[in-house]
């Protein structure tokens, strides 16, 4: 009786272990981040066109 005891409770720890790294995307009370792609346009010092990619995430 004790040992299926132990062994339930070790299979339910083990469910939850691994359960975890799943939610481990989620941030602050559920919310999730939210990111968008902005291209921003600048010149060098040579006049040249540099194109930059730039993540902003809120």
């Amino acid at each position: 009786m004790r040992g299926s005891f132990f062994a339930t409770a070790l299979a339910i720890a083990m469910t939850l272990a691994l359960r975890m790294p799943a939610q481990a995307e989620n941030y602050s009370y559920g919310a999730k981040q939210s990111c968008v792609v902005k291209t921003v346009k600048t010149y060098g010092a040579y006049g040249r066109v540099i194109l930059k990619k730039m993540r902003i995430c809120s």
